[in-house]
């Protein structure tokens, strides 16, 4: 048995290597390739191994253009594409082959599971997973690429062109929503053999409302960028939707449940999941799945971006200065102010969590650190063991944290404030706040501007995770939280894609519809 689920597994990967459409970089394959493997549930569920692997490797392992163009930072050098160089478009290439790939691992078991002897209840759940895996893969398509290949359940044989973000996001949306019907809570989850599943890297009902709150929130607040032809849509049901998802999240106490302090985060969610963790990829002791020691160094951490001393193996305090991303003591301060309460003073508990040693590092001297803080938010080292690398930082030794409880709330608070209900986003920003010990919300902050304060609040509790570029666009904060050039963007530069990643050439050897970005296509 076990020989036939690697057999399986190594059908999948190939599918995942090859490809499944040559002109996005994928190689068709037939059903006779699969369709001897297909006879008993394990084999579904080693396909479903397969899904999830190659989520966990290929979404990990790509560069985060162009999210991390807006990435929080005191400093970036004068050279950095954070800054937008329309003179130098093929910087802002981004290859989508990683994504496709999980698309097609998704696919592949999908036309033989009414051929297999199961329960229609097993059947639903992986139905449900391939219809997550493929939801999750496009929201991270359309919020990077924009418009692109809709692929749904059919291997395409013949060159088609790209969909419009919208229509991409309405197929997305439908997966979701089928994910969440037919997916059991985490709680219920159970392996072919009838054994609780104990990670949160399996899809669930919980997760794949996570995936819907987050299409539904960039389809309504990024309207604006999409051409007015695919306008034509309510973004005030877009907002509704997500906000129930947030919702159905929330009140399942007994599954997600916020960590009692920020330092716990570090310490336990952003390291191997637990109650705050919505949906995860597993790292944390299985580093060996990745085969050798470049593949683990290349799965992506933004806290290799922040981070030196004293967290990175080999690093000294002065290395703070030449990290890519710096934030500095002053701006620490005034993100995690401090507060009086009956004659005490108190301060944000995340500064002390998200920073080294915050108060005794500060007094360091500026020829060393630059002024700028530490940060800690990823506090594990994976070094090498042996050989050539034994001793030498690798990367953080933890689970990739996609989706977490204190998101989904933020999330929520922003489509309440959208909707109107001021008071259930007010709550909803108080419950992190709260649990930071930070001074309570007040109409007096940023001028009144409540949605504001929650995108603040979102940059201040999600910092460093990669999620501020997606925050900026969706609330169309771009002239004032964006860097460089981004800031002067015109109207047209941004229905033309400005924002997204511009395709890489080989898309277009094979494919005679395949269309350039408009935006970087006029600076080519």
């Amino acid at each position: 048995m076990k020989t036939r689920l690697y057999i399986i597994l190594l059908l999948v990967l190939t599918r995942m290597l090859s490809g499944c459409e040559e002109w996005i970089e994928l190689k068709p394959e037939n059903s006779v390739t699969f369709g001897n493997a297909f006879e008993t549930e394990r084999d579904v569920e080693a396909a479903l191994l397969g899904m999830e692997q190659s989520l966990r490797v290929n979404m990990t392992s790509a560069s985060w253009k162009p999210q991390t163009y807006g990435e929080y930072s005191d400093y970036r050098f004068s050279y950095s594409y954070d800054l937008l160089n329309e003179n130098e478009p093929l910087a802002y290439v981004g290859q989508w082959k990683w994504n496709y790939d999980v698309i097609a691992a998704a696919n592949v078991p999908l036309p033989f599971l009414d051929k297999v002897d199961m329960s229609p209840e097993r059947r639903d759940f992986y139905r449900g997973c391939i219809a997550f895996f493929k939801a999750f893969t496009y929201l991270d398509l359309i919020r990077r690429w924009g418009d692109c290949v809709l692929i749904r359940d059919e291997v395409e044989t013949e060159p088609i062109g790209k969909t419009s973000w919208p229509l991409v996001a309405d197929y997305a949306i439908a997966q979701a929503r089928e994910a969440v019907r037919l997916l059991p809570e985490w709680d219920e989850l159970r392996d072919a053999d009838g054994n609780a599943v104990p990670h949160r890297a399996r899809p669930c009902k919980g997760a794949a409302n996570a995936v819907l709150a987050h299409l539904c929130a960039w389809k309504a607040g990024c309207k604006y960028m999409a051409q007015p032809d695919d306008r034509d849509y309510d973004e005030q049901v877009l907002w509704w939707a997500a906000d129930s998802a947030c919702t159905a999240i929330i009140s399942r106490p007994d599954i997600y449940d916020l960590e009692a302090t920020p330092d716990e985060v570090c310490e336990n969610t952003l390291v191997d999941g637990g109650m705050e963790c919505v949906f995860e990829s597993i790292f944390r002791g299985y580093w060996g799945e990745l085969e050798d020691v470049y593949g683990q160094y290349n799965v992506i951490c933004l806290g290799t971006s922040y981070e030196s001393y004293p967290a990175i193996t080999g690093k000294q305090p002065g290395d703070v200065k030449n990290t890519t991303y710096r934030i500095l003591n002053a701006t620490v301060r005034e993100m995690f102010e401090e507060y009086e309460v009956s004659g005490e003073i108190q301060h944000d508990a995340r500064r002390d969590a998200w920073f080294y040693n915050f108060e005794e590092m500060e007094q360091m001297h500026e020829a060393i650190t630059g002024g700028y803080a530490y940060p800690y938010k990823w506090r594990y080292a994976r070094v090498g063991t042996e050989g050539w690398n034994a001793g030498r930082f690798i990367n953080f030794d933890g689970n990739k944290i996609w989706f977490r409880l204190a998101d989904i709330y933020l999330l929520r608070a922003e489509c309440r404030a959208r909707l109107g209900n001021q008071q259930g986003a007010i709550d909803d920003l108080n419950k992190i706040r709260d649990r930071a010990g930070a001074k309570r919300y007040s109409g007096s902050e940023y001028n009144g501007d409540l949605r504001y304060a929650i995108f603040k609040e979102r940059e201040k509790e999600l910092l460093m995770e990669g999620q501020r570029w997606f925050d900026v666009l969706r609330n169309g904060y771009y002239k004032t939280e964006l860097y460089g050039n981004f800031r002067d963007v015109s109207e047209q530069d941004i229905v033309d894609g400005v924002f997204f990643n511009a395709l890489e050439e080989t898309l277009f050897r094979n494919n005679p519809l395949m269309r350039q970005n408009t935006y970087w296509l006029k600076r080519q």
